[in-house]
């Protein structure tokens, strides 16, 4: 019975964390509030900076061209290459939208119009003019001008009036860029691609050779109507690719306000669907994540399902639930701006848009999560893991270590930021370190856990660097300069030599509580894991495929980098949205399977034992398997209800696999001997031999027995000799003896076990696996190319490991029977996660469902007889012995036929496909998983 000192002592503990927790919330949002001013102080300056520029004279001759040789002299020469980009975005709070206009001109360095741009910027309004797409662009919205620049300009007017040159060195290729605004609250403008500009003498500018593209992106409230081929589209945004040849290129961007859209109810249903099943997988994941994590837990520490306490797990699982309830209701309840679209879709906006407002509160959710996921989760995880290792009370040195990054990031983030962000780091480093004070002083000091104060250094170390990270991602500083007024703005050298390692720093603590959890626990090999350590950050950075459509072409490299790991590119764009979270997801994914499969060979290697947490690690691995690719690419996975069923059907195929039920008959069977094998196999094989010569005596005898050439009583005889070795119920003894010598470990360690049978699910499963990987463009890096395009590889590897590794507690009396329920769990879970797929209108559902089964039929059949075989070797004998080879001759003839129409059929199929691909129009591509479609700013509904 609760008294009233202990409803006291209750009380005084929850007002206690909750004080702790206002304490470290308010360091980070005052932190957070510093941060963000000094962003948006930065904007003002550089749209201040961009403003300079000096107004172009009248133009004396604002009828160009007055002849093709006037056209020939702003013609760029050859090798020439560039793009114009239209962005629409809402400009206010009204029906007004401005549409930018950029123009990007690649030319070499001993072109005569870099000298001509050179010393008469404004000369770019009619080089403009003849270039590919320049002529369409200039006209659609020539008209929404001001009045006094259409008369001083002419047919001009919609082109741009100034340009910046820029050269990165002597010889080098020069970048001309422009860009031209104007604001209009019209109804739809037209693009016409394939009109040709007049050259003044009756004739038309010459379409450029070269490497020339024209790209429109417009918010959801616009629409795009398209003619001729683009190169590329999406909802809201296409491209060409012009050539010199005449085509029939059009765009027409229209306003959807204006006229009633016939789907409107079915589009906004689709999307509010979309959002609410995005919320029931990404619930899913937690608790199948949950549910493993602390199976794994439990069977740990030895405890039994009966003695975990339920009042935990209750409290959990409400509180889990009531988070997402709340956020559902939240979304209902809000018009204008979609809680839950955030987990479906991610929004693109300038950073110039954060002029004279804060930082929208899901970019400071964003930091938040980056922090947490980046900084202050390995911190945790480096003293959890050392603790789980050697038992003893979490270190200090290593937590601190891996802490030691965010510091390191905010004062790089201050060089790459110039000297105004040095108040702003200070106070972020100010903020961390009260929250990180206030941690280590309620650990150390509170009476009521005595068991926490060890952790107090670790703990607070992870609040420090959570806190600190959190802040300095909410916006990556830049510091950008002007070689004159009216240039464009480029890094200066220290922010560019700052932003490399800064890049760098992002993925560190991961790979470094890797590699000091995953390494020997002496410090002697110190310089071989930071070597280790930065080989594996390169590896694992997104090299691959930049995203060059969201990042200004004049920034470096590491601006593309520094947009796919925290959805910023400093001084250019910025993502909303969970793709954001999508590469450090991937790096934790990665991370986490490592370390499973570190402790699964470390407590596997003892021949006959496992370790108690055996079947919980391999359920864990299975998960982790199966949310791969939600977790390479969430906004692609999320807003499907199969991926909840397939996260669901993984964990509960995982108990179905591995009943609690067997766990004594299983530790009885791994840990017999390999003698004890061979003995029980070679009764098998004694006990089948005899069968098999009853069986043959029988068809034998009969014409012996007919015309009496076999005296009955001499039958007899030979009968009762064939059967006497064997029991009075022989069928049921022989299935014992099948299940006593065909379903134990053989004397092998589960590890080596779980090795030969990955690498033979690899081996099976190759087809799929180059197939796969020869489709994989269009991908960052690594890890998204392993959780996305080789997860259903990922999938068949785990199941194929767990086969190994826990055979003997695996459901089934035979490697083949184990090896059918195999199939079953990981079909299902297969082909759930292949339903997002097949909403692409380029995926043939068919085809794509037969070859999957296909594939896991190979894989469960192939690995159940292989393990047979592997079980009959180790005792020495052949596979004759146990597996009678006429009885699979007389199904030779029905299997080959079936066999020859599967691969008719089959071939048919691919035959039929590719000679569509061959013979259909060009399609665009459906955009990889690394691209983001473009948005209105914040505050409009995604």
């Amino acid at each position: 019975m609760p008294t009233v000192r202990d409803a006291a002592k209750a009380t005084a503990k929850a007002v206690t964390v909750l004080l702790l927790c206002a304490v470290v919330v308010g360091c980070a949002v005052w932190g957070a509030d510093r941060w963000g001013d000094a962003a948006r102080r930065q904007a003002v300056t550089e749209e201040h900076d961009l403003s300079r520029i000096e107004p172009s004279a009248a133009s004396s001759d604002p009828l160009f061209p007055l002849g093709a040789q006037d056209v020939a002299a702003k013609l760029p020469g050859p090798d020439s290459g560039g793009d114009i980009s239209v962005d629409i975005r809402r400009t206010g709070s009204g029906d007004n939208w401005r549409i930018t206009s950029r123009y990007r001109l690649s030319l070499r360095a001993d072109d005569p119009l870099v000298g001509t741009l050179r010393t008469d910027p404004s000369t770019i309004s009619a080089v403009s003019y003849v270039l590919p797409g320049g002529y369409a662009t200039g006209t659609a919205v020539g008209y929404l001008a001001s009045p006094d620049k259409q008369q001083q300009a002419g047919n001009l007017a919609g082109l741009p009036d100034w340009c910046g040159v820029s050269q990165p060195a002597r010889g080098r290729r020069v970048t001309v860029t422009a860009e031209d605004t104007v604001t209009t609250s019209g109804t739809g403008l037209t693009y016409a691609l394939d009109e040709r500009a007049q050259d003044g003498d009756d004739g038309v500018v010459p379409r450029l050779p070269g490497d020339w593209t024209w790209s429109i992106h417009v918010p959801p409230e616009w629409g795009l109507e398209v003619s001729g081929r683009p190169d590329r589209q999406t909802a809201r945004s296409v491209r060409f690719r012009l050539t010199d040849v005449r085509g029939d290129e059009q765009v027409t961007a229209l306003y959807r306000g204006t006229e009633p859209v016939a789907d409107a109810a079915a589009e906004e249903y689709l999307t509010t669907a979309s959002r609410h099943q995005a919320l029931v997988s990404l619930l899913a994941l937690f608790l199948a994540a949950t549910g493993a994590v602390a199976g794994l837990r439990r069977a740990s520490q030895g405890t039994s399902a009966g003695t975990v306490p339920r009042r935990p797990v209750v409290l959990s699982t409400l509180a889990l639930v009531g988070a997402a309830s709340a956020a559902l209701l939240w979304d209902l309840y809000q018009p204008t701006w979609s809680v839950l679209g955030w987990m479906w879709s991610s929004t693109l906006f300038s950073s110039s848009d954060l002029i004279g407002q804060p930082l929208p509160l899901e970019v400071h959710t964003q930091g938040v999560l980056l922090g947490a996921l980046l900084f202050a989760l390995p911190v945790v995880a480096t003293a959890v893991g050392h603790r789980l290792r050697t038992s003893l009370p979490p270190p200090v040195g290593p937590p601190l270590a891996v802490a030691s990054a965010a510091p390191a990031l905010v004062l790089l983030f201050r060089f790459m930021g110039g000297h105004d962000w040095q108040g702003p780091a200070l106070d972020c480093l100010a903020a961390a370190s009260a929250a990180s004070a206030a941690a280590f002083g309620f650990l150390r000091l509170q009476p009521w856990w005595p068991g926490l104060r060890p952790w107090a250094v670790p703990l607070a170390a992870a609040t420090w660097a959570g806190v600190a990270s959190a802040i300095a991602l909410q916006a990556v500083p830049r510091d950008l300069w002007q070689e004159f007024p009216g240039a464009e703005l480029t890094f200066t050298r220290s922010a560019l030599v700052a932003s490399w390692p800064a890049v760098f720093l992002l993925l560190a603590p991961w790979v470094a509580a890797l590699l000091l959890i995953a390494g020997p626990l002496g410090a002697a090999s110190g310089w071989h894991r930071a070597a280790a350590g930065l080989l594996l950050v390169t590896a694992l950075l997104p090299w691959w495929t930049p995203l060059h459509q969201y990042v200004y072409a004049q920034l470096p490299p590491t601006s593309d980098l520094f947009m796919q790991l925290t959805g910023q590119s400093p001084g250019d764009q910025l993502i909303i949205g969970i793709r954001v979270l999508a590469p450090a997801l991937q790096l934790i994914w990665l991370t986490a399977t490592a370390l499973l499969l570190l402790h699964l060979r470390n407590t596997g290697t003892q021949r006959g034992r496992w370790h108690p947490g055996a079947r919980a690690s391999c359920l864990l691995l299975l998960v982790l398997a199966a949310s791969s690719t939600v977790i390479g690419a969430p906004e692609s996975w999320l807003p499907y209800w199969t991926t909840a069923a397939a996260l669901t059907t993984a964990w509960g195929g995982g108990l179905l696999l591995l009943p609690y039920g067997r766990a004594r008959q299983a530790a009885r069977l791994h840990a017999r001997t390999g003698a004890a094998h061979a003995r029980l196999v070679a009764e098998l094989a004694r006990a089948l031999l005899f069968a098999e010569g009853r069986h043959r005596f029988l068809t034998s005898s009969r014409a012996t027995l007919a015309d009496t050439s076999l005296p009955a009583d001499d039958w007899d005889e030979t009968w009762r000799s064939l059967k006497q070795p064997t029991a009075q119920d022989a069928a049921r003894e022989t299935a014992r003896l099948r299940a006593a010598a065909l379903c134990s470990s053989a004397g092998r360690p589960a590890w080596a076990n779980g090795v030969t049978a990955t690498a033979a699910t690899a081996l099976l499963t190759l087809p799929w696996t180059i197939w796969t990987a020869s489709q994989a463009h269009g991908y960052s890096g690594v890890p998204e190319a392993v959780t996305v395009a080789g997860a259903p590889t990922c999938v068949w590897l785990a199941h194929g490991f767990t086969y190994g590794y826990l055979y003997p507690w695996l459901r089934g009396n035979s490697p083949v029977a184990k090896a059918g329920w195999l199939w079953t769990v990981m079909s299902a879970v297969q082909l759930l996660l292949l339903v997002p797929k097949l909403q692409s209108p380029y995926e043939s559902t068919t085809l794509s469902v037969f070859l999957l089964l296909a594939q896991s039929t190979v894989l469960a059949l192939g690995l159940g007889l292989y393990w047979e075989i592997r079980l009959v070797r180790r005792a020495d004998l052949l596979w004759g012995h146990i597996r009678n080879f006429r009885r699979l001759t007389s199904l030779a003839t029905p299997v080959s036929a079936v066999l020859v129409a599967a691969i008719a059929a089959a071939v048919t199929v691919l035959a039929t496909a590719w000679a569509n691909d061959v013979t259909a129009p060009v399609e665009p591509p459906s955009p990889s998983p690394s691209s983001t479609s473009s948005s209105p700013s914040p505050g409009a509904p995604p």
